[in-house]
């Protein structure tokens, strides 16, 4: 029992007085953590409020308000004619130190937890994705967003005074928009579709868990590209869903070797339009061959479209749901690179007749997107704001990557060889010795200023040669040259100390 406020306790309570934090709050902070983990020992008697409040040089009010806040809470309770004790707060399932010992301090572990915690906590799919550098690849030119009209439509969302915006709002989207992004991808990618097909999503990973979510079982198998999209490969991981990772050629997902290696499948992930993070398009023959297989075994076929209005050099091949006939192909497109990624607004194409399923696991799973952010998209849609940027973006993004490549060429023709790039937004080059780590090298352009993503890191079985995802939308055309220039010198400082490439 405590009889007068010893120095442990003075130390304990330590109150900050330059914090902006009351002291009163202060005080039931620090009693509380206390008694939780043992400090303060169970049945201990408390000092009196007059002696606590002048051994911490505070008003005896400020203590009493602390010790009836915690009696309410059920930390202290107070016995009549004897003072103010901790309370016994033990119930077999959550041991409280009742010694009143100093212990030394021990760092608290959390457990037991999942193995796929730290499959999550291991994903590479969140590196750094706060920061804007250049050559950040998936980044667009946030300097020359055309934030005027943005802003103007936006603010006519609001000042439509329409209550149904400050809702919840239908769980699949705004009809407004859903009618917009329909009419977008018929005349840019071919689709015919009915805007009910169209389901909004905050981006193109939300529409991955969504089709997860729907479509699959566990135990169910996927057919992925590899390398391919890191996000979406350890979502389907965690869902508990086997991946066979399937080689690519010149056309992209090799669709030869996945019959040969793997059973039949459930669902197949391909970035058709540019695969993703290597480039190349797939072929209209092989398109309508993949079509083939996803009907004789049964299969859904994700697209992941997420970067095809940027093309520079010919129109793009029809999206491979313009090709589908047999109601197999789930589309999934984002603003985050035809806009800005802050605006967590993508959509995803379902087959018909599934369109009350998706509406229902939208609800599910997150709700809705902010209803006066698709009003301000839709209008920004149908005035040709939307297109008038994707218009200026691609010419931009030509330039810019013309300027990449000629500096490429001009300083680092001895350590990069960049690879033909005929749409996106991002250079894939190539180290010229293969013996080098692209993940260390990349970290150390990243200790230099210069962001980038190795090409190793996409990789889930395949062998990838060493090299880097160099993103040039983000990056002004004056800056380009010196950021190479930068580029080189770390690279040709770092190169010496690495011997092979890492696993």
């Amino acid at each position: 029992m405590m009889k007068k406020t010893g120095g442990a306790m003075l130390s304990m309570l330590n109150l900050d007085r330059q914090s902006g934090m009351p002291l009163t709050r202060q005080l039931e902070n620090k009693i509380r953590k206390a008694v939780l983990d043992g400090s303060l020992p169970q049945n201990a008697r408390m000092p009196s409020t007059r002696q606590l409040a002048t051994d911490l040089g505070v008003s005896r009010l400020t203590i009493k308000n602390a010790f009836e806040q915690l009696t309410t809470e059920g930390f202290l309770e107070t016995r009549r004619g004897s003072g103010t004790y901790v309370a016994i707060l033990s119930t077999g399932i959550t041991p409280i130190k009742s010694s009143s010992k100093r212990r030394r301090k021990r760092t608290s572990k959390v457990g037991p937890i999942a193995p796929h915690v730290q499959r999550i906590q291991n994903s590479l799919a969140t590196t750094r994705l706060s920061h804007v550098r250049a050559f950040r690849p998936g980044i667009p030119a946030l300097d020359l967003f055309p934030r005027r009209a943005w802003s103007e439509a936006y603010s006519r969302a609001l000042r439509s005074h329409d209550s149904f915006l400050l809702g919840y709002g239908p769980s699949s989207g705004l009809d407004q928009l859903k009618a917009a992004i329909a009419a977008h991808v018929l005349d840019s990618r071919g689709i015919e579709c009915d805007p009910n097909q169209v389901v909004i999503t905050s981006g193109a990973q939300q529409a991955f868990s969504l089709i997860l979510l729907t479509l699959l079982t566990p135990g169910d198998t996927i057919w992925m590209e590899d390398p391919g999209h890191i996000a979406f490969r350890d979502a389907a991981n965690l869902h508990g869903f086997g991946i066979g990772s399937v080689p690519l050629d010149a056309e992209g997902f090799s669709l030869s070797s996945a019959l040969a290696t793997y059973d039949p499948c459930n669902l197949i992930f391909v970035t058709p339009s540019h695969q993703h993070p290597l480039g190349m398009t797939m072929s209209l023959s092989r398109r309508l061959e993949l079509l083939d297989v996803a009907k004789s075994q049964n299969s859904w076929i994700i697209e992941d479209d997420y970067d095809s209005e940027f093309h520079y050099e010919q129109r793009p091949l029809p999206a491979l749901k313009a090709l589908d006939k047999q109601n197999r192909v789930l589309y999934v497109g984002s603003f985050s690179k035809s806009m800005f990624p802050a605006m967590r607004l993508g959509y995803l194409i379902c087959p018909s007749g599934l369109e009350a399923a998706f509406s229902a696991a939208e609800t599910l799973l997150s709700q809705n997107v902010s209803l006066p952010q698709q009003k301000a998209m839709a209008y920004f849609m149908e005035d040709g704001s939307f297109n008038s940027h994707i218009r200026k973006m691609k010419q931009v993004y030509q330039t810019r990557r013309d300027t990449l490549v000629t500096a490429l060429q001009n300083h680092a023709s001895n350590i990069l060889r960049p690879e033909p790039c005929l749409t996106g937004m991002h250079l894939v080059t190539r180290f010229t010795n293969s013996s080098v780590s692209d993940q260390f090298l990349a970290n150390q352009l990243w200790e230099a200023g210069i962001d980038c993503l190795p090409l190793s890191i996409f990789r889930d079985q395949a062998t990838v040669d060493p090299g880097l995802l160099l993103g040039f939308a983000c990056a002004p055309e004056n800056q380009i040259n010196d950021k190479v220039i930068r580029a080189v010198r770390c690279l040709e400082a770092a190169m010496p100390t690495i011997q092979v490439t890492e696993e």
